[in-house]
């Protein structure tokens, strides 16, 4: 409501005034009451911009947890491979004084002695038992030190491919004479 239209009612100065006066108390009460309009108004913008920042951190949170699985999965492939290694330092120690027929069937046994070793029932053995199941009843595995070696001959010389001065004293000695070229 405004002056001109309580004017225009051909109203008295003094019936206008008062009356904008008590229409002024009511419009300032009702102002007191939503006086903290603004902050509200500003507390709301700041809630739910904390709001969306918490959508951001339910990702970050699904992102720790595969990042932290990611790790406990790394953890346990690198702890893995260091037993597998100290296994095979450990047999490659026990075997070191072996003599094997040949390479394959060391690499055979050492890899088939690691695997014991691993396998959780032959947990607190010894590895010189493991060694000695494992070749029990099997020949051809280890040189046999006390077998007699057999004799080195030394390749015949002569006949076609030999050397020349080896026949020319042949012949010598046989008293022919010298091979014509």
């Amino acid at each position: 409501m405004t002056r001109e239209f309580l004017e225009n009612l051909k109203l008295e100065k003094d019936v206008v005034d008062k009356i904008m006066a008590e229409n002024g108390k009511d419009i300032e009460a009702t102002k007191a009451k939503y006086a903290d309009r603004d902050d509200l108004k500003k507390q709301l913008e700041e809630a739910n911009k904390t709001i969306e920042k918490f959508k951001d951190y339910d990702q970050a949170k699904e992102d720790v947890k595969k990042w932290k699985e990611q790790y406990e999965n790394s953890q346990k492939e690198n702890l893995a491979k260091i037993a597998e290694m100290e296994r095979s330092a450990k047999v490659g120690d026990f075997l070191y004084d072996k003599k094997f027929v040949n390479s394959i069937t060391k690499d055979a046994i050492k890899k088939q002695l690691a695997d014991m070793l691993a396998d959780e029932k032959n947990a607190g053995k010894a590895i010189k038992d493991l060694f000695d199941e494992l070749v029990k009843d099997k020949s051809d595995i280890l040189k046999d030190e006390t077998a007699p070696t057999p004799p080195v001959v030394s390749p015949m010389k002569g006949g076609k491919g030999g050397n020349a001065d080896d026949d020319a004293q042949a012949r010598a000695i046989m008293g022919l004479p010298p091979k014509k070229e």
